[in-house]
């Protein structure tokens, strides 16, 4: 199945781009979510007059991104957590629990910035005591790192 992208889709295509993918994935995620449209003869006529609408879109999303960059980049947030002793060691070292990237949304949002949680990149939930850097992905090749302290309650 060829569709157009409405969104950028990690591991798929950017905005704009007409790609193939599995009728499955197609059907029952990509055009119900509103991130793609079934890729017609007339349609990618009609897509060819839009194109420009599209760049102007994407670059004005970019533009909010680098805006949107410079107030999250360096953020230090600070979460606590119940901390669990380890029979080994006696520094606790391990959380009760984890850290998640809904938490990090949460601790970025009380600093006054409003950041979608699924643009937070962290690969596993944080399950130790420390800093962490985490990566967020605000636009394709616009990228904030952010500094979070998980403290023992």
């Amino acid at each position: 199945m060829r569709v157009i992208l409405k969104e950028d889709v990690a591991h798929v295509g950017n905005m704009g781009d007409i790609v193939k993918v599995s009728d499955g994935y197609g059907r029952n995620y990509l055009i119900p979510q509103g991130l793609a449209e079934l890729a017609t003869e007339d349609r990618a006529k009609a897509f060819a007059h839009q194109k420009a609408m599209i760049e102007h879109r994407k670059a004005k999303l970019h533009k909010e991104a680098e805006e949107l960059q410079a107030k999250v980049n360096g953020l230090e947030l600070v979460i606590t957590r119940p901390a669990v002793k380890s029979d080994k060691e006696e520094a606790v070292t391990r959380i009760h629990g984890s850290v998640t990237n809904r938490d990090i949304a949460e601790a970025i949002a009380a600093k006054g910035v409003e950041v979608d949680r699924r643009k937070i990149d962290l690969p596993q939930s944080i399950r130790e005591l420390g800093d962490h850097e985490v990566q967020v992905k605000l636009a394709h090749d616009v990228i904030a790192i952010v500094k979070v302290s998980v403290v023992a309650e």
